[in-house]
């Protein structure tokens, strides 16, 4: 049995799962990222695993985000999305469905 410590509920402890974090991408004309900024350096992007595109919630704050599974040089998996109303950069872990695929053994 737990005793009632006669204290309000909060949510001082409580973050958000999953939050974006800003990151600094060079990206094509097109909108594709080519190098992610890590430690002070460039790392080049070697290859687009996935890639798919969110657009929500148009009626109130809209949201639309490309987002790339993407693997860099030094064998890094990262999941990116552009902000595309914000025009900014964001790593946010997260698997992309075909990487949960891979994890599976599909």
């Amino acid at each position: 049995m737990v005793e009632d410590s006669g204290t309000a509920a909060g949510t001082g402890g409580l973050r958000p799962l999953n939050a974006p974090v800003p990151v600094v991408v060079d990206a094509s004309p097109s909108g594709v990222p080519r190098a992610v900024l890590r430690q002070g350096k460039f790392v080049p992007v070697t290859r687009i695993i996935d890639r798919w595109r969110i657009d929500d919630e148009w009626w109130r704050f809209p949201i639309v985000r490309r987002y790339f599974l993407v693997e860099l040089r030094d064998g890094q998996r990262l999941t990116l999305f552009h902000d595309l109303v914000r025009d900014a950069w964001y790593r946010q872990p997260y698997l992309a469905p075909s990487e949960r695929a891979l994890q599976r053994g599909a």
